[in-house]
């Protein structure tokens, strides 16, 4: 009986340490490098620090295998960099388009299906680490790629942030 109340409290603190260094780790980037486009026709998106927080860290967590540094391993000639979302058919530059991507993802030029080698949602017997992801972690991860960019000041460099 000891036993189990002595785990339970170091659990619990455990648990809530846990809790407040989640929170010590929280970006806190100024509003205007959290903007973003939110779709094809130009409205924006403002992604609040915690989105941005979770998106960074379901990047590092799966995205970085093949896009460290914003590199693309399989086409080291296409980044995540603006530019290259932006030239991609059809243009992956805003979040709206990237978590159809992510879904569904095409080829650069959009001529045919990836799903077989891209990770997706709709293929999660192929990629476990996507299988739970859900339409926020999505647009969190999106929104992250888009203004990691800003952020890092180009990819694979210095954070700007605190």
């Amino acid at each position: 009986m000891l036993k189990r109340l002595i785990f339970g409290i170091v659990a619990t603190v455990f648990f809530a340490l846990q809790l407040h260094i989640d929170q010590a780790f929280a970006l806190n980037v100024d509003e205007s490098l959290r903007t973003v486009k939110l779709n094809s026709a130009g409205d924006q998106l403002v992604l609040s620090n915690e989105e941005l927080t979770k998106g960074e860290r379901l990047f590092y967590d799966t995205c970085s295998q093949c896009h460290n540094s914003g590199r693309t391993k399989s086409n080291p000639n296409v980044t995540l960099n603006g530019s290259d979302l932006a030239n991609a058919y059809p243009a992956r530059d805003n979040v709206e388009a990237m978590v159809d991507f992510l879904i569904n993802p095409t080829s650069y030029d959009g001529e045919e299906s990836i799903a077989e080698i891209h990770p997706n949602t709709t293929r999660a017997d192929l990629f476990a680490e996507m299988r739970n992801y859900s339409q926020e972690d999505l647009e969190a991860v999106s929104g992250f790629v888009l203004s990691a960019e800003k952020i890092k000041s180009s990819w694979g460099r210095g954070k700007v942030y605190d």
